[in-house]
Parts: structure tokens; C-alpha cells; sequence
């Protein structure tokens, strides 16, 4: 599938739930606080939105993305999860693998994320959750508020507790790898 076709077939599940949700366009825009114009793009397969704004989208219709990206069919459980059965989503400067599926026994969010340079810092971020981190490979930046600004090489880790706004992004040209945990689960 490529790129265009993988944008419609994103556009028509979010205007789906949305539907299902009983939201007009800018009903969702509003409890999402992202535009109108914005979900109309994305529904129509003409854009593909952030993650962080794909996160807004979903918590206004009380969904997340291991929910959304789910298929029943193809749903692990028991102790082993299998690599090929896990979900992946990426926007520009991230790829993330949802590596435990959405369930009711799982009371954390892992992730394998991978950043990439872009000319400009993300914005902070601040969870309801906790997060803690473990730097696999490149050099990670690391800013929260109030500490002072920290690199983290592989072998590193962090944590932050809910509240605290902070954000990462790689040092330099390079990709950032890392095993990411979040509890309780904000996907």
C-alpha cells in the first residue's frame, strides 16, 4: 500500500469513529482543539496528522491508538508478544511500535520508538502519566522543567512523573532509539 492510500485508508477510520462517536467535524475539532480544516484534510486522505495531534483526536472520541490501530483477529495474549503482530504508527519525526496490544491486564504502554532530526525542537509535553525511558541508540536530549538540560548516551534512562513538562529530541543528525514505558497506559 503506499503513502497516498495508506492516508485514505487512515482518513475513512478516523471519520468512521467519528461518526460512530456522533461528532460532527467541528464538534471533534473543538473537543480535539485542532481545526476543522485539519480532520477535513485527514479524512479525506490529504494529510496525515502528528502523532500528538492523532493522540488529541482519538482522546476527544475516548479511543487510543493501540485501540484504534487493534484488529480483533489478529489480537495476542499470554506472556509472549510477538514482533510481526505489533502495531507501528510514525508521523514525521517518529516511528513508534505499540509493543504490548491494548487489554484490560495490561496496565503499561511500552513502546520502541525511534526519533529523527527535524530543524526544530518538539514542544513540551506534559502526561498524566508517568514515563520512563532507556536510550538503545544515538543521543538523546532530554528536557525537563526545571532540571537542567541532559544528553543521554545508549545505556541511559529516565524518569519523569506525571506533570512534569519535558520533551526529547536526538542530538545532532542522528536517530534516536529507545524503549519507552508509560504508566498508567496513555495509549
Amino acid at each position: 500500500m503506499n503513502l497516498a492510500e495508506q492516508h485514505a485508508e487512515l482518513g475513512l477510520r478516523v471519520q468512521a469513529l467519528r461518526k460512530r462517536c456522533g461528532l460532527s467535524i467541528r464538534q471533534l475539532a473543538e473537543l480535539a482543539d485542532v481545526t476543522a480544516g485539519m480532520i477535513s484534510c485527514i479524512e479525506r486522505g490529504k494529510t496525515s496528522p502528528s502523532i500528538a495531534t492523532f493522540q488529541k483526536l482519538l482522546a476527544a472520541m475516548n479511543s487510543d491508538l493501540a485501540s484504534f490501530f487493534s484488529n480483533a483477529e489478529d489480537t495476542q495474549a499470554g506472556p509472549v508478544f510477538l514482533r510481526e503482530r505489533m502495531r507501528a504508527v510514525s508521523d514525521r519525526n517518529h516511528n513508534y511500535t505499540l509493543v504490548y496490544p491494548h487489554h484490560d491486564d495490561i496496565h503499561v504502554e511500552m513502546l520502541d520508538e525511534q526519533m529523527y532530526p527535524a530543524p526544530e525542537p518538539p514542544p513540551l509535553e506534559t502526561l498524566k502519566c508517568d514515563v520512563a525511558g532507556y536510550v538503545l541508540a544515538g543521543e538523546l536530549v532530554l528536557e525537563i522543567t526545571g532540571q537542567p538540560t541532559r544528553e543521554l548516551r545508549p545505556g541511559d534512562a529516565f524518569y519523569i512523573g506525571k506533570g512534569q513538562p519535558h520533551r526529547g529530541y536526538p542530538k545532532g543528525d542522528t536517530a534516536v532509539r529507545l524503549i519507552t514505558v508509560y504508566w498508567p497506559g496513555k495509549y
